[in-house]
């Protein structure tokens, strides 16, 4: 009987394997270079992005700008200088800009990649076509700048400020057609050098070198004049065509006044009370002027206000001098800073005559602080941002406190660091104003 032997199945399939794997490695390779291919098409997309925002951006920021007779031709030459033929293996690319009469500026481009380890694998097509486009619209803004020039500016300090208020202003001396602008100072006053409008750069500028330090320091009345500055009122505008509206505030020190109605001898004022040193400082200041005061010079004697001859007050001996005279803080009986509304103070009658002055000074001292905060908080209610910009001896706390945030709070105890924060803060408007 003969012998049949079995032949392996397996033994004839060698060849089989060997072409499989050939076919296979010669796919993986095809899969490897088109993934190389995409990866550098996603690249150069975005390159391009990148050069038609910068481009875009570029060309908003000069819409009415009469240096440039050419805006498209100008929008073409950024996007080109930042995405030149060549860049990640591309050709000559092109772009086209347009804008809608209003503002708004409008790129797109176009290039090809030009394929290689795709082509020579698996016999794609030669290039590829990449685009993308953007745009970028000036916003209009409207910033007030809010200086302290109190009595503790004198000197490096006042002039350091200045330097850094009229670059500041500077920088936006290309949109004085489009954006406004308002100066208010404080010391013991507050005085709106410039109201909020157009052609702001001369007159601030001359504005600010006229500045001097002199007076206390009224936050608080300052914040209360910015809120009533003309801004645009936008509650029913869309957040993203709103205008940018923006407050610089600067000081060197804590609130040390307020403004308030008081009675003096039988007559009303309009004034602000200060701290001299610990104690409230014997005259009644005027409210719209740097550091002037009124007839008035006891008004750390409280009382009813009334005359000599009609006041309910006994005689009080003040600086060596006897005398009925007082005056009336109306504010005592305010239902926010009334007198109960601090500790030291509560329960004092509102026309006690001759209150002591170690509770008063430190109640004017919460007031004028609280007033502030509150005038801060208002402003921030309508949408208007507030930038702090804290020097020496003020509370860096209280700055954070009256700014939007932290990001919008900045301090230094080197008054020659002003210009720098004044232009960082430049930077950032102009930024955000191109979006």
């Amino acid at each position: 009987m003969g012998r049949y032997l079995m032949k392996n199945p397996l033994r004839n399939q060698h060849g089989a394997y060997i072409m499989i794997t050939a076919i296979a490695i010669v796919a993986l390779f095809g899969f490897a270079a088109l993934g190389i291919e995409v990866g550098r098409w996603y690249a150069i997309q975005g390159e391009m992005s990148k050069a038609i925002d910068g481009a875009a951006f570029a060309g908003a920021k000069n819409v009415n700008n009469p240096n440039i007779a050419d805006l498209h031709g100008f929008v073409q030459e950024v996007a080109q200088a930042n995405f030149p033929p060549g860049l990640l293996g591309t050709d000559a690319p092109t772009f086209t800009v347009s804008d809608d009469g209003n503002g708004k500026i409008t790129v797109q481009g176009s290039t090809n990649s030009i394929n290689t380890l795709a082509k020579v694998l698996d016999g794609s097509q030669s290039t590829t076509n990449i685009g993308a486009d953007g745009s970028a619209k000036l916003r209009n803004a409207e910033i007030a700048l809010v200086l302290d020039v109190s009595g503790s500016m004198g000197g490096s300090p006042i002039s350091d400020l200045k330097d850094g208020a009229k670059q500041f202003v500077e920088n936006f001396e290309d949109q004085e057609n489009d954006n406004r602008f308002a100066l208010l100072t404080f010391a013991s006053g507050v005085q709106t050098l410039f109201a909020m409008d157009h052609g702001y750069v001369s007159p601030i500028t001359s504005a600010i070198n006229g500045l001097n330090a002199s007076g206390g320091t009224n936050a608080e009345d300052a914040l209360a004049q910015a809120l009533v500055l003309p801004w645009t009122d936008q509650s029913g505008v869309p957040a993203n065509e709103r205008s940018k509206q923006v407050m610089v505030f600067f000081s060197d020190g804590n609130p040390t006044a307020f403004r308030g109605q008081f009675k003096y001898n039988g007559t009303d004022y309009d004034g602000v009370a200060a701290l001299g040193g610990s104690l409230v400082y014997l005259s009644l200041q005027k409210p719209d002027q740097q550091y002037s005061l009124f007839s008035v010079n006891k008004v750390h004697i409280t009382g009813d206000g009334k005359s000599s001859g009609s006041t309910a007050c006994p005689n009080t001996t003040s600086q060596g001098v006897t005398n009925k005279l007082n005056t009336r803080w109306y504010v005592f009986t305010d239902s926010t800073y009334g007198l109960d509304s601090f500790g030291q103070t509560s329960g004092y009658d509102s026309q006690q005559c001759n209150i002591p002055q170690t509770p008063l000074a430190n109640y004017l001292t919460y007031l004028a602080t609280q007033m502030a905060i509150d005038n801060a908080a208002a402003i921030k209610a309508q949408g208007i941002e507030i930038y702090t910009i804290g020097l020496g001896a003020v509370d860096p706390v209280f700055l954070g406190n009256l700014s939007s945030g932290p990001d919008f709070a900045y301090y230094t105890p080197d008054s020659s660091e002003l210009a720098g924060i004044f232009q960082q803060i430049a930077n950032i408007l102009k930024l955000v104003l191109t979006s």
